[in-house]
C-alpha cells in the first residue's frame, strides 16, 4: 500500500489541478479506476463517481467524497510545488496533504471494500474556491441522497492517524459604509467611512477575543472565529471617502448558524450608516456522537493505532454541504491536519496507509 500511495499522490501532485483547472486530474482519476475495473461517471464539470456495494435504497447510502481541486500555492516553498519530493517518510508537494492523499486513499479503496451498505466514492470540484459556470461539486453528490458521509480531507497528525468529529461552518459577510465626501483639508465636513469601518473592525477584534471554547469527545476544540480580510475604500488621496467596504470571515461553531452571525452584526453596526449581506453554504457539520458513523470510527482507529485520536476542525469542509442534505457525517483522511494551504505541505505515508486502514474498516463495519 505504501507504494501504491506514494506513486499516487506524486503522479496527482505532478498534474496542476487549481480550482477550475481539474479536467486533467480527472482524466488520470477516471483511467485509474476504469482500469480497476470500476464504472467510473462523470458530468460536465468533471466530477467522478463510482458506487460499490450492493444496491439499495439511495437513503441508506454512504459517501466518501475528497475534492480534487487545490489552492494556488504561496510564498515560502522550498521546492517546485508541483514536482513531488520524499524527504524520509514524508512526501511534499502542493496537495499531499489537501486533498490529493484522501484522493490516492479513495482509489485504494474503491475496488477492495467489501460493504454492507451502498457506497459512492466522488472526486469532486471547486472545494477550494469559485469560478465562473461551476459550481461546488459536493452539492450534487449530496443531492442524490444518503445516510452518512466520510470526507478524507486531513484528519491526521504526524504520530497517526484520527478522526474529526466536526468541521466548523464559513458565513462571509459583505459589509458597506456610506459618508459623506469632503475636501481632506476639511475632514470635519465630510463624514469619513473609512473610520468608520476601521471603528467596526476593532468592534470585530473585541467579538473574536469574546468567543469560548467548545469542549466535545476527547481532545475536540471548538471555537467560533471572525475577522475582517479585506477591506476597500476612498477614490482620491485627498478626498474624504464618502464609501468603504469590509469583507468578513466568519467560522461558525456547534450550535451558531448565520442567523447568528446576522445579529451579531447588526448589534456591532447599530447606529451606522452600514449595510451588510451574508452568504453561508451551511452551519456546523458535527457528528453524532451516539451514533452509528463515529462507533465504526472509534473502533476503527483505536483497532489500528492502539488509540483513540479525536479533534475539530476549525476549517471548514464539504462536511456542512453534506451534513446540510441530513447526513451523519465525519472526517477522516490521511493528510495531516493544519498543514493545508501552507508551504512545503506534506503527507507522513506511514500515518496515511494507517489511515486508509482506518477507513477501510470503517466502510465495512457500517450496516
Amino acid at each position: 500500500m505504501l507504494e501504491f500511495l506514494r506513486t499516487t499522490i506524486s503522479a496527482m501532485v505532478a498534474i496542476r489541478s487549481l480550482t477550475g483547472q481539474e479536467t486533467a486530474l480527472a482524466d488520470y482519476i477516471e483511467a485509474r479506476l476504469r482500469g480497476l475495473g470500476l464504472a467510473a461517471q462523470r458530468d460536465d464539470q468533471d466530477n467522478l463517481w463510482v458506487d460499490v456495494g450492493p444496491d439499495g435504497d439511495a437513503a441508506q447510502r454512504l459517501h466518501v467524497n475528497a475534492h480534487m481541486d487545490t489552492v494556488t500555492p504561496g510564498p515560502g516553498w522550498e521546492t517546485d510545488p508541483f514536482t513531488p519530493v520524499c524527504k524520509g517518510d514524508r512526501l511534499v508537494g502542493l496537495g499531499t496533504s489537501d486533498c490529493k492523499s484522501g484522493l490516492a486513499a479513495m482509489l485504494w479503496l474503491a475496488p477492495r471494500v467489501r460493504p454492507k451498505v451502498p457506497v459512492r466514492f466522488s472526486f469532486t470540484v471547486s472545494e477550494e474556491g469559485h469560478v465562473p459556470h461551476r459550481e461546488n461539486g459536493s452539492r450534487r453528490m449530496a443531492a442524490a441522497g444518503g445516510r452518512w458521509a466520510i470526507t478524507c480531507e486531513p484528519s491526521c497528525s504526524v504520530d497517526g492517524p484520527g478522526i474529526s468529529l466536526g468541521t466548523q461552518g464559513h458565513a462571509k459577510a459583505t459589509v458597506r459604509f456610506a459618508g459623506t465626501a469632503a475636501h481632506s483639508s476639511r475632514p470635519d465636513l465630510g463624514d469619513n467611512a473609512i473610520l468608520a469601518a476601521a471603528r467596526f473592525c476593532a468592534d470585530l477584534a473585541a467579538l473574536q477575543a469574546g468567543y469560548p471554547e467548545q469542549r466535545f469527545h476527547g481532545d475536540a476544540v471548538a471555537r467560533a472565529a471572525v475577522a475582517p480580510t479585506m477591506i476597500e475604500g476612498g477614490r482620491l488621496v485627498n478626498v474624504i471617502p464618502d464609501a468603504c467596504e469590509v469583507r468578513v470571515s466568519r467560522r461558525l461553531a456547534p450550535g451558531e448558524s448565520a442567523a447568528t452571525f446576522d445579529a451579531e452584526l447588526r448589534r456591532l453596526l447599530e447606529g451606522t450608516r452600514a449595510t451588510h449581506e451574508i452568504q453561508c453554504d451551511g452551519p456546523c457539520a458535527m457528528v453524532d456522537l451516539d451514533g452509528a458513523l463515529f462507533a465504526a470510527a472509534r473502533e476503527a482507529v483505536s483497532a489500528v493505532a492502539g488509540r483513540e485520536r479525536c479533534l475539530f476542525q476549525r476549517g471548514r469542509t464539504d462536511a456542512v454541504i453534506f451534513a446540510g442534505a441530513g447526513m451523519d457525517t465525519i472526517t477522516i483522511g490521511p493528510g495531516q491536519a493544519g498543514r493545508s494551504h501552507t508551504a512545503n505541505e506534506y503527507v507522513v505515508l506511514p500515518v496515511a496507509a494507517d489511515c486508509v486502514r482506518v477507513l477501510e474498516r470503517v466502510i465495512n463495519a457500517l450496516s
